[in-house]
């Protein structure tokens, strides 16, 4: 059984290895992965969600529970992911998921938010209790 953060959108989500410079071009070279964030490719069916799962982050970000933060850099990365990734569009949904995959139960979400891509000021807003989605809309400013 393990934590996992999925992440679905209406646009195509680059995955890869993420650090607060951006994504890490490894060519076959092996160097420190401290303070990066590992967004890998999935294809993973799970109920609730309105944009097809693109990415999954394993062991997750936070504590489901008290969503305390695994460590200081995984959710100011996922955060700065968003806002990098969202600013190549006029519009974007994203929605983000903190689910446990036991492989013996069904992926299914139990809560939901909203929130507008520039009202996301704070990395801990992406802090997610187990079965919660979060769903952040970039709309055009008039």
């Amino acid at each position: 059984m393990t934590y996992y953060y999925y992440l679905a959108s209406d646009i195509k989500l680059p995955s890869g290895i993420y650090s607060k410079s951006g994504f890490i071009n490894l060519n076959g070279s092996k160097i420190a992965l401290d303070q990066t964030l590992d967004l890998t490719e999935s294809d993973e069916k799970v109920d609730g969600f309105d944009y097809p799962v693109q990415i999954e982050i394993v062991y997750g970000l936070c504590d489901p529970e008290t969503l305390e933060a695994y460590d200081d850099f995984g959710l100011p990365l996922l955060h700065k992911y968003i806002l990098d990734v969202c600013s190549y569009y006029k519009t974007c949904t994203i929605q983000i998921a903190h689910i446990l995959n036991t492989h013996r139960h069904p992926l299914k979400i139990v809560e939901r938010r909203k929130l507008l891509l520039n009202q996301l000021s704070n990395p801990k807003q992406l802090a997610l209790h187990h079965g919660e989605l979060l769903t952040i809309k970039k709309i055009p400013e008039f």
